[in-house]
């Protein structure tokens, strides 16, 4: 089990916490869906103020037992700090927030030196550089330079919006909190478990437009309609069957030489690699959100042969389909699927 702190410092923003216990409350129910016979929850949590006690707050929040069990009796396991941002009415202001929660400064030090980790969101970056413990912090660019003149050996991360560095994993803003509990809770060894939250939880662009082209058999808009991208959209409305190379060309109205030019120009692969990757993704979808067998996707990305499929797919993702579906999967065991609470109809 993974126990997550929730702290509260002075000024701090407690709505971003909400969203964080939503994450937590989402990974318990997808463990229990995964494996119904197993009662203990994969996360547990707590608020706790400054000094690392309960705070009043959490009886208010907590829905269940399980809930106010664990937070008062949190079984052995890593150990994770959060912190929510702080209020941002100026910089000078924001320091002087920061600087009114030494003690939980300290109290961050300790947890560190411990071996816990620490996640941070939006300003409360400040507090965890005020440890003297942060190497690389991704900040806004409203922020960056009062970051910079306070903090100049820290160095800023203005492209990736979460970084993770020896025990601490910062989010710029305070919309990425549910991004930023998913991370920690893989970094605590929970990562099937936040992969299948993050599915549920987040939006993933590349997925997102993968399933339109599994259910469209018609490309919109004519303003991209160059050579690349009809072949691309031409293997991604074919993917589900056998394919050459001479196809796709022909679809593309060039030739087979130039569409592998092109693919290795713009794409960096072959358009077979494409393919492969496109089917990868596909399978990938199907084993993690359905009950569907392993010889129906098989099929349905191309391949009549079920076990030249299995050794494609095991040479792309490491092992094997049925192995992959175990650990990703955010449904129940098949038995358990049509099945509710009350043991009457589907989830």
């Amino acid at each position: 089990m993974v126990h997550f702190d929730l702290m509260l410092p002075e000024g701090g923003a407690p709505g971003a916490l909400w969203s964080a216990i939503d994450v937590l409350r989402e990974l318990n129910a997808l463990a229990r869906t995964r494996n119904p016979r197993d009662r203990l929850p994969a996360v547990a949590w707590r608020f706790v103020d400054a000094q690392g006690r309960t705070h009043k707050w959490h009886a208010q929040v907590c829905i269940c037992d399980e809930e106010r069990l664990y937070a008062r009796k949190p079984i052995a396991g890593p150990r994770v700090l959060l912190l929510p941002p702080l209020e941002m009415r100026s910089i000078p202001a924001l320091r002087r927030l920061a600087s009114r929660n030494a003690k939980l400064v300290e109290t961050i030090r300790e947890r560190l030196d411990a071996g816990h980790l620490v996640g941070a969101c939006g300003t409360s970056v400040w507090l965890l550089a005020q440890s003297g413990r942060l190497t690389l912090a991704p900040i806004p660019w409203l922020y960056q330079s009062g970051f910079e003149d306070q903090f100049p050996d820290v160095r800023i991360e203005a492209r990736e919006p979460i970084v993770v560095q020896h025990g601490i994993v910062c989010a710029a803003a305070p919309p990425l909190m549910h991004a930023l509990v998913l991370h920690l809770a893989a970094y605590a060894g929970l990562a099937d478990l936040a992969h299948a939250g993050a599915e549920k939880l987040l939006l993933n662009a590349e997925r997102q437009a993968l399933s339109a082209t599994m259910t469209r058999k018609e490309v919109m808009g004519q303003s991209r309609d160059t050579p690349l991208y009809r072949a691309q959209t031409w293997i991604q409305a074919n993917a589900g069957r056998p394919l050459k190379l001479a196809d796709a060309a022909a679809a593309a109205s060039i030739s087979e030489r130039t569409l592998s030019r092109l693919f290795r120009q713009h794409l960096n692969k072959t358009p077979q690699e494409y393919l492969q990757e496109l089917r990868v993704q596909r399978a990938q979808m199907w084993l993690e959100g359905t009950w569907r067998s392993v010889e129906e996707i098989a099929h349905d990305c191309g391949y009549s042969d079920t076990s030249a499929f299995c050794r494609m797919f095991a040479r792309a993702t490491g092992t094997s389909p049925r192995g992959y579906r175990d650990r990703y999967t955010f449904r129940g065991p098949r038995a358990h699927w049509r099945l509710n609470e009350n043991g009457e109809g589907r989830q």
